[in-house]
């Protein structure tokens, strides 16, 4: 018998309340990208949220714990799993792993006029691409720029997705997209060329990205994997809500 049953009922995301980084991803992957599994489709005990290169484990995990974490890995060894309390020994007993912190922030959005204030420091000869038709089969091609729309067919990023590159004359330095998209937002995937970096050309993508999300009436969400995301989410204006740890395969 197959352990792990998969849901996309909305109430399971209850079951993942309250936890750093984890509610638009979950949302997201019960939209179907990603999936949630859980140990009863009746009355859940614990889950496991996958979305993009994130797993979040949820309730109390029992004897099922185990296998159901496993099936929700896959043959993947490059998962960011959020593991609270007993999660981490089960997480452990799959596979060596070492911490990794990361900085949630707030779901309140960044002012309009600040992030407009932050574009008038456009450089000469640089301009905004939005992420659509050959460009988003040129992001799938470059490596630093892949994660903008790799989750994503052609079709779903027209329909749900939202992206923008920064040129500086005419060729693509950097770029913001949405990594996912949940009812009612995005999360933010931010990336530098990495001959172009510490130029403040990330601040810039990301700046016309959450405006084009308000636009549209979607939130934009933040979670910075490391100082250098923190940094540009502070300027843009997130309010940071809190370090937490999450785990990966130490291989």
């Amino acid at each position: 018998m197959q352990v792990g049953v998969p849901t996309r009922d909305k109430r399971a995301a209850a079951l993942f309340a309250d936890m750093p980084g984890a509610e638009s991803l979950v949302l997201a992957a019960l939209e179907g990208q990603g999936r949630v599994l859980v140990d009863s489709p009746v009355h859940p005990r614990c889950g496991v949220a996958a979305a993009g290169d994130f797993l979040y484990c949820c309730g109390v995990p029992g004897v099922e714990a185990r296998p159901l974490l496993r099936r929700a890995m896959g043959v993947c060894q490059d998962w960011l799993i959020y593991a609270p309390g007993a999660w981490m020994d089960v997480v452990q007993s799959i596979a060596p792993v070492k911490l990794m912190t990361r900085v949630a922030y707030e779901q309140h959005q960044p002012e309009d006029g600040h992030l407009r204030s932050l574009l008038k420091a456009m450089p000469e000869g640089a301009s905004f691409q939005p992420i659509e038709g050959e460009w988003f089969d040129w992001c799938r091609q470059a490596e630093w720029s892949r994660d903008f729309v790799s989750l994503y067919s052609d079709e779903d990023y027209q329909q749900h997705g939202l992206g923008v590159l920064l040129l500086v004359n005419g060729e693509a330095v950097a770029g913001a997209s949405s990594y996912v998209s949940y009812p009612g937002g995005i999360e933010v995937q931010l990336q530098t060329r990495d001959d172009r970096q510490g130029r403040g050309y990330a601040t810039l993508a990301a700046a016309k990205l959450i405006l084009m999300a308000h636009e549209r009436g979607l939130m934009a969400t933040w979670d910075a994997a490391n100082e250098a995301s923190a940094h540009i989410a502070e300027k843009l204006g997130y309010v940071k809500k809190g370090e937490y740890q999450v785990a990966v395969i130490d291989k």
